[in-house]
C-alpha cells in the first residue's frame, strides 16, 4: 500500500515559539518528537506572508501570481490543478480539517471529506459553528468569549475539534492510503485559549525586539507607521500578555499534534505515514514595532517551521539548512504517492534532501505586487515594485542595510535578476522557444525550474543542420536543443526539426 500523508499546518506560527527550533521558554514535546523522528529544516521560507495567498500556493504548487489569490478572500484563477484532486486520482481518501481559507469558503478543492472552521467566513454554515451550536444553543458566534478567553472548556475548543475530526478520519481509513490536511486556527488571534484547560501554562516569552528600528524602504515604513496594534501604542504590558496568549495557543496545538501522533502509532501506521508539519507564515508580534504580516522582509514572518517525517526515505533527528518552502508541501505529498507528475513549481522536500543536484540556491516569496523577495542561505533582497526601491541585508543581521555596500554589488544585481526570473515563472508557465533556450538560459532554468525539460511548453527547436553548422562556425554549441527530441510530439509550433529533415512546418490546432 502507498504511504499515508498527513499535513499538519498552523496559522501564523513563528519558529522561535518551538523548543525544537531553540526556544527555551516553551516546551513543545510532540512537535519536538516529529523533529526527532525526521528532518527539521532551518531555512524554510514562506511562499507568501499572508494567509490566503500562501495557502493557495500550497494547494496548487503555483506562486501567488499564478493562483490569482493575490490577497485574502480572493477566488482562485480558473483552470488550476489542486493537490487534493491529484491525491484522489492516486487512490487516496482525502480529508481536510480546520481552516482552508479559500474563497468561496466552501470550495474545498476536491477533498472528499471536509470539516471546516473558517473564522466566521461561513457564518451558520461553518462545521465547527454547527458543532458548538448543538452543544451550546445560546451562542451566536464561532468563538464565544468570557473574560477574553474561549467561553467553554477544551472539549469544545476549535483546536480540539479539528484534531478529533482528523483522528477519527485516520481511524476510519486506516486500511487505505489516506491524505489528511489538518489545519489549526492558531496561534493566530483571537489568542483565546480556554481558561484552566489543563494543557497550557502561563509563560513569559521574550519581549519584542528593537522597537526603534526604522525600515529603509517606504512600503514597510508605511506598514509600520499605519499599524495601531503595536507595542509603542498598546504598551509593553499589553504586548507581553498578547505574546503569552500566543504561546498558550502553541502549547495547545502541540497537545493536539500529540493526539495525531498517538493515533497513528496506536493503529500501527506511524512508520507508513509521511508527516509534514509547517505553517502558512510567521508573525511580527511586535518586533520592530510591527504587528502581524504583509509586505515586510523580516524573518519573524518570513521564516517558518518545516519538519518532514518519512521513515523510509529520511534520517531521524537531523537538521538541514536546505532551502525549502511551504510551496513544496504538494510536491512532497505527490512523491509519497508515487506520482511522477509535478504540481506547478512544488518540489518534493524528500527528493531534494536525497539529491543535492536539485536543491535550490535561492528561493522566492511574493505578496500581491507589493513585494517580491528572494532568499539565499545567507542574504535576502526585497524589491518593492514601482517604488524604485529595494533592500539587501544578511539574514542574520536584517537591520543593517547592505544595499549600497560596494563589495556586494555583484550579489545585489544577481538577486535582482533572480527576482525577474521568478516573476516570469510566477505567472504560471515558462514558455520556451527552443532556439532561444540557449545554454546560459538552461543553467538558470536548471536552478529554478529543474524539471522544465519534462514539463514546460515547447516550440521551435533548431530547424536544420545548416543552422547547426552555422552555430559551430561561430564557435557556439550546436546541440543545446537536443533535450527537445524526447518531446517532439508536444511542440506548439515548429518550422522544422534538424533531426527530421522532412518535417518543415507544424502548428497546434486549438
Amino acid at each position: 500500500m502507498k504511504k499515508n500523508v498527513v499535513v499538519i499546518l498552523c496559522d501564523q506560527l513563528r519558529t522561535d515559539f518551538l523548543s525544537c527550533y531553540g526556544s527555551d521558554f516553551i516546551k513543545t514535546p510532540n512537535i519536538d518528537q516529529l523533529a526527532a523522528d525526521g528532518v527539521l529544516f532551518e531555512r524554510a521560507t514562506t511562499v507568501s506572508p499572508v494567509c490566503g495567498p500562501g495557502r493557495a500556493c500550497m494547494m496548487t504548487g503555483q506562486y501567488v501570481s499564478g493562483t490569482g489569490v493575490w490577497t485574502n478572500d480572493v477566488p482562485f484563477k480558473a483552470g488550476l490543478e489542486y493537490i487534493p484532486e491529484r491525491m484522489n486520482q492516486n487512490g487516496y481518501v482525502t480529508g481536510a480539517f480546520g481552516k482552508l481559507h479559500h474563497m468561496p469558503s466552501k470550495d474545498v478543492k476536491g477533498f472528499a471529506v471536509a470539516c471546516q472552521m473558517e473564522e466566521g467566513r461561513l457564518a451558520a454554515d461553518d462545521d465547527f459553528y454547527k458543532f458548538l451550536k448543538r452543544r451550546h444553543p445560546e451562542i451566536n458566534t464561532i468563538s464565544p468569549q468570557k473574560d477574553g478567553r474561549f467561553a467553554f472548556g477544551l472539549e469544545d475548543y476549535y483546536e480540539e475539534w479539528i484534531a478529533n475530526n482528523a483522528v477519527k478520519f485516520i481511524e476510519d481509513h486506516k486500511d487505505e492510503p489516506l491524505f489528511a490536511w489538518v489545519s489549526f486556527q492558531g496561534p493566530h488571534q483571537p489568542y483565546d485559549a480556554p481558561a484552566e484547560n489543563g494543557i497550557s501554562t502561563a509563560l513569559t516569552p521574550p519581549d519584542p525586539i528593537m522597537l526603534d528600528f526604522e525600515p529603509s524602504c517606504n512600503v514597510p515604513k508605511y506598514r509600520r507607521a499605519s499599524n495601531i496594534s503595536t507595542p509603542s501604542i498598546l504598551g509593553m504590558k499589553a504586548y507581553r500578555e498578547r505574546r503569552a496568549r500566543y504561546a498558550e495557543g502553541v502549547q495547545i496545538i502541540d497537545y493536539e499534534v500529540g493526539k495525531i501522533i498517538a493515533k497513528l502509532k496506536e493503529l500501527g501506521i506511524y512508520k507508513d505515514t509521511v508527516i509534514i508539519f509547517s505553517t502558512d507564515h510567521g508573525c511580527m508580534l511586535g518586533d520592530y514595532d510591527m504587528y502581524e504580516k504583509g509586505a515586510m522582509p523580516y524573518k519573524a514572518q518570513l521564516e517558518i517551521p518545516m519538519i518532514v517525517v518519512d521513515a523510509d526515505a529520511l534520517p531521524q533527528g537531523k537538521r538541514s539548512d536546505m532551502l525549502v518552502s511551504n510551496l513544496d508541501i504538494a510536491g512532497t505529498a505527490l512523491k509519497a504517492a508515487e506520482d511522477p507528475k509535478p504540481l506547478g513549481y512544488s518540489r518534493s522536500i524528500v527528493e531534494m534532501y536525497n539529491n543535492c543536484e536539485i536543491q535550490r540556491s535561492v528561493i522566492f516569496t511574493e505578496f500581491c505586487d507589493s513585494m517580491k523577495l528572494v532568499s539565499t542561505k545567507k542574504y535576502r533582497l526585497a524589491y518593492y515594485p514601482f517604488s524604485k526601491e529595494h533592500e539587501l541585508f544578511a539574514i542574520d543581521d536584517e537591520t543593517t542595510d547592505l544595499t549600497l555596500d560596494p563589495e556586494l554589488q555583484e550579489l545585489r544585481i544577481e538577486l535582482l535578476s533572480d527576482i525577474i526570473d521568478f516573476v516570469v515563472m510566477a505567472k504560471g508557465e515558462v514558455y520556451l522557444e527552443g532556439h532561444d533556450t540557449v545554454p546560459a538560459v538552461q543553467v538558470g532554468l536548471d536552478e529554478k525550474y529543474y524539471n522544465y525539460r519534462e514539463v514546460a511548453p515547447l516550440a521551435t527547436p533548431i530547424w536544420s543542420e545548416r543552422s547547426r553548422q552555422s552555430l559551430r562556425d561561430h564557435g557556439l554549441d550546436a546541440d543545446y536543443t537536443e533535450f527537445m527530441k524526447a518531446r517532439e510530439d508536444e511542440f506548439v509550433v515548429h518550422y522544422g526539426k534538424y533531426w527530421r529533415p522532412g518535417d518543415s512546418f507544424f502548428k497546434k490546432t486549438y
